[in-house]
């Protein structure tokens, strides 16, 4: 069903998934949420994450499908974002390259290489990191007897007979009960339960001399042989038994790289690495959606360590499922495990930041050309104002070197004057505030001030550099067309959208929004923690920054009934019970 974002609120209180849409219909991102009603209308406030401040900026139309849970809902989200792939959502990159192994569900089933995990009955291994990485799993494998030929069968016997790699069932050379013993041989070794094959294949070969099968008993012999070997070769022996994944994440810009570590039979028997476009999410939105698409084609592990805490409920729920747990590591062991990971994924998003560095570089030079600037753009410092209601108005001064945030030198300023909608004054005086210092220390000044806003935020900020005798160059970042606008200069510079240089420019705007926001949010929370629950009566310091901590704010605690104020500790009923009828005036 679509609707208009005018109707966010009209939404059920029900779980369910979301598509948003842009002006051209196109799917742009895809959510879940416990209450749609609650989740979607939360797009069109005010935002803190720049992501989301964009997204919701490109917004014209969603629609939305009600699940039976938010379990349910995970699920549908994964499979929706796989469909549409969404320019905002968190996804793996390219991940059809990353081959399966596939065990057909035929009548005589054989092994190839699939590239994407489809309901067909068949059975499916991976993805693993490479095609290089299948076709040595699947010459091994081969050792079992598994065909691999698409012939149809009965058919005479191909290569493969001959090299006592397949033991052709298409001339009736071993029988079906036989073949299918083979099958279950193989997906034991897909799966890694080498410690139970072995013992099994000993008992086969044994079977196979007392029946004086001495050339098929060599061939099992051989096999375990290499089983043997290869359990030999693996490099980190644990002492538990589980079966891990261990998960290690490293992040920069709108990039991530994620590095899997396979534990089975007490050995790290490989690892993966894959490249997951962030669309500017924190680290643990990454992981979860990862988590989520990831484990969606492929059977989890007893047990998936992370290396921080999730907090959504619904992917532990999910898992659980599936017989699969989280957690943090604990043990010395799996804390050796994630350095080691953590060690490695490094070393790869290092080898993407010379890329990325060379990129900032070319985006500095063309910024320097299209603002006409008379120096290289190496240290952009950028202006934002909260202003949200018209009280506790805040600004904030974010630092960018060579593209990268300088946050020891970020700045932030809780407007003293000029209360009210005056967002023009404010910028005078928060531009005033932080370079009246600067200059009288004689310390460097910026190669670029970029202002968020347009002529009149411009103007302004112009007006309170001139007040101190300052000429620097400036630059305004309007919010509606991203038409960047300069000093004496009636049009506006307009960039292409997938100009380097705007993106670099937006980066830098929308991090001097996120920052002015959260200072603002900070001191409104504390205005309103300070006027309201001072008001009520037994509500002392303490039990306030319990109420504060458990509910996270003071909105999200005018929400709560008697029950649910009760189970933060220290306060009682008659406390709950007091709380509930402040702000519910019973």
């Amino acid at each position: 069903m679509t609707k208009n974002i005018k109707d966010a609120k009209k939404l059920p209180d029900s779980p369910g998934v979301y598509l948003m849409r842009d002006k051209d219909d196109r799917v742009i991102y895809v959510g879940k949420a416990a209450s749609l009603k609650d989740r979607v209308s939360q797009y069109f406030r005010e935002q803190e994450s720049p992501k989301t401040r964009i997204l919701a900026r490109n917004i014209e139309n969603f629609e939305y499908i009600v699940t039976e849970n938010e379990v349910e809902a995970l699920v549908l989200e994964s499979n929706l974002i796989k469909e549409h792939r969404p320019r905002y959502n968190v996804r793996l990159r390219d991940d059809k390259q990353y081959p399966y192994i596939k065990i057909t569900g035929e009548e005589y089933p054989r092994i190839c290489i699939a590239r994407r995990r489809e309901q067909d009955g068949a059975q499916y291994f991976g993805p693993y990191p490479s095609s290089k990485a299948v076709r040595e799993v699947i010459k091994m494998a081969s050792g079992f007897g598994i065909r691999r030929c698409k012939k149809k069968l009965p058919c005479p016997p191909c290569l493969n007979y001959h090299i006592k790699q397949c033991a052709a069932p298409c001339i009736d050379s071993v029988t079906k009960e036989e073949y299918l013993d083979i099958i279950k041989n193989v997906v034991q070794f897909l799966k890694g339960s080498r410690s139970q094959l072995i013992p099994s294949l000993t008992e086969q070969m044994n079977k196979l001399s007392e029946k004086q099968e001495y050339e098929r008993a060599a061939r099992v012999r051989d096999l375990i042989n290499a089983l043997q070997e290869l359990s030999e070769k693996q490099r980190v022996s644990i002492a538990d038994q589980k079966q891990q994944d261990v998960l290690a994440i490293a992040a920069m810009s709108t990039t991530a790289s994620i590095q899997i570590f396979h534990v089975s039979e007490g050995k790290l028997k490989g690892r993966d690495t894959f490249s997951v476009n962030t669309a500017g999410a924190d680290e643990i939105e990454v992981l979860s959606s990862f988590i989520k698409q990831y484990y969606q084609d492929v059977r989890p592990p007893e047990e998936i360590v992370v290396p921080i805490e999730l907090e959504d409920e619904s992917i532990s729920i999910w898992l659980s499922d599936k017989n699969s747990r989280l957690k943090t590591p604990e043990e010395s062991t799996e804390i050796g495990l994630m350095n080691l990971a953590r060690e490695n994924v490094m070393l790869i998003l290092t080898q993407n930041r010379l890329q990325e560095s060379k990129n900032i570089t070319d985006a500095l030079y063309e910024l320097q050309k299209a603002l006409a600037l008379p120096v290289l753009p190496e240290v952009i410092e950028a202006f934002d104002i909260s202003n949200i209601g018209g009280t506790d108005a805040t600004g904030s001064l974010v630092v960018f070197e060579n593209g990268e945030p300088d946050k020891n030198n970020y700045r932030k300023f809780r407007v003293r004057t000029n209360q009210g909608a005056n967002d023009f004054a404010m910028m005078v005086e928060v531009v005033a505030r932080a370079y009246v210092r600067r200059r009288e220390e004689k310390k460097r000044m910026p190669d670029l001030i970029l202002i968020d806003g347009g002529k009149g935020q411009l103007n302004a900020a112009l007006a309170a550099l001139h007040g101190l005798g300052l000429s620097l160059n400036i630059a305004a970042l309007a919010k509606e067309f991203e038409h960047i606008f300069l000093p004496e200069r009636e049009a506006p510079v307009i960039l292409p959208g997938d100009s380097p240089a705007l993106q670099l420019l937006q980066k830098i705007r929308d991090e001097a929004h996120r920052f002015a926001l959260r200072y603002h949010k900070k001191l409104r929370e504390k205005r309103l923690r300070e006027s309201e629950l001072d008001e009520i009566k037994g509500i002392g310091e303490k039990k306030k920054r319990a109420l504060l901590q458990y509910f996270g704010s003071v909105q999200e605690l005018r929400k709560a009934g008697v029950s649910d104020i009760e189970k933060v500790v220290g306060v009682t009923r008659k406390d709950a019970e007091r709380v509930y009828a402040h702000f519910n005036k019973v």
